[in-house]
């Protein structure tokens, strides 16, 4: 019963703190939106989309400190890790900005500005993740809150103060950003105290490095594509339904990330914390898709601007989708507390198949059409495979080891 009412507690936080979080986000887009019109939506899409891209590895870290936790032997190096990684991604961005200047049509000065902010920002995910493994939803709420309104906030300086350079001066306040709430995540996590050493077995950590890697491309591929495939306009209107539709999976996240740690600390429990996950999250998805079923254009309208209306036919077909991405997200977190590797390769297979799709996707319908096919199809074969190996297993083994 104590570990029913902290498991709901828990989601209740974050949850709350996510939900905030996701309207900061929408007032960035909106404000985007409405504030730089389509074609500096989409350069800006752009430019996010691919610090995204040079991120890959960030939810890999955030998974890693969640499942290793804080472990004195092992902080320093974890730290040592994650700058050593963003300072390497970043030299590396500032190496390839002359190319990818070019394919992105954008200034490879802003690319190298944007991209600054990598060299803290796996070292912040390090910190969170310790913030999360220990149950501190309280504070890792608080700092996802204070890290989305920076967003807005920088938005707001950048158009007003900076109006004449505002896609410059939006990526030197985003780099500030990092650097703040990177100090206060760590002065928050000193709070928090030491782990036991312990060991993983070597499922686990490949089950861990394949759904961080999973996790980060679900984010922006397609939106990747759509800048590669479409015209500029096109590239923002479709970031624009991107903004929309992955706002179901951003608060699924949250769903997942405390089951992961509910299981980590009662793994005896932990088929009672994925049904209850898995139920919350298709709760969550029918009254995300019966909203966008019901007022299409009201929720472009609000949420982007009468600017992004053509992109109302488009909404049912990929809000569906991410409800298929959000119920895989679960599976493939719930692999991570097991090291149950089947699932996570299935999922693998079905996002690579989905990127197959979009490499010969070059309309946004088509786009759409292809994502929403290889979603729903992930989904299936995800769920097959956990049903029939040792996701089943896990869910009736009564060892109160997480790993099986």
């Amino acid at each position: 019963m104590r570990g029913t009412s902290r498991f709901w507690s828990d989601n209740a936080v974050l949850g709350l703190a996510t939900g905030v979080a996701g309207l900061f986000n929408t007032a960035y887009s909106v404000l985007l939106a409405h504030l730089m019109g389509p074609d500096n939506y989409g350069r800006i899409g752009a430019l996010n989309n691919l610090v995204s891209l040079f991120l890959l590895p960030l939810p890999i870290i955030g998974l890693a400190a969640i499942r290793v936790g804080r472990q004195a032997h092992q902080e320093r190096l974890m730290f040592g890790i994650s700058v050593g990684l963003g300072v390497f991604i970043f030299l590396l961005s500032l190496g390839l900005s002359p190319t990818l200047a070019h394919t992105l049509h954008v200034p490879a000065d802003l690319i190298v500005l944007y991209c600054s902010s990598v060299i803290l920002s796996f070292a912040y995910a390090l910190y969170i993740g310790y913030l999360e493994r220990a149950r501190q939803y309280g504070m890792v709420g608080l700092l996802l809150v204070l890290a989305s309104a920076a967003s807005v906030g920088a938005v707001v300086v950048s158009v007003t103060w900076g109006h004449r350079f505002p896609i410059f001066w939006l990526g030197v306040w985003q780099s500030v950003a990092v650097v703040v709430t990177f100090g206060l995540a760590v002065q928050l996590t000193r709070r928090v105290p030491m782990l036991a050493p312990g060991r993983l077995r070597r499922e686990v950590i490949w089950t861990t490095l394949g759904v961080g890697t999973l996790e980060a491309l679900w984010s922006f591929t397609d939106v990747l594509f759509a800048k590669a495939h479409l015209s500029t306009a096109n590239a923002g209107l479709y970031t624009g339904l991107s903004t929309i539709g992955q706002s179901l999976p951003f608060l699924v996240a949250s769903l997942a990330t405390v089951m992961l740690t509910a299981v980590l600390d009662e793994p005896h429990r932990r088929r009672a914390y994925l049904v209850r996950t898995l139920m919350a999250t298709v709760g969550l998805g029918i009254l995300f898709v019966g909203i966008l079923l019901l007022f299409p254009r009201l929720v472009v309208e609000l949420a982007l601007g009468r600017a992004f209306v053509a992109l109302v036919p488009l909404v049912q077909r990929y809000s569906d989708a991410m409800m298929a991405l959000s119920l895989v997200l679960v599976f493939a977190t719930y692999g991570v507390a097991v090291g149950v590797y089947r699932t996570t390769a299935a999922a693998g297979l079905g996002t690579l198949t989905w990127i197959m799709l979009l490499a010969g996707a070059h309309t946004m319908s088509a786009l759409v059409d292809r994502t929403l096919i290889a979603m729903v199809g992930t989904l299936m074969l995800v769920g097959l495979t956990f049903w029939t190996g040792r996701g089943r297993k896990s869910l009736t083994h009564t060892s109160t080891d997480p790993i099986l």
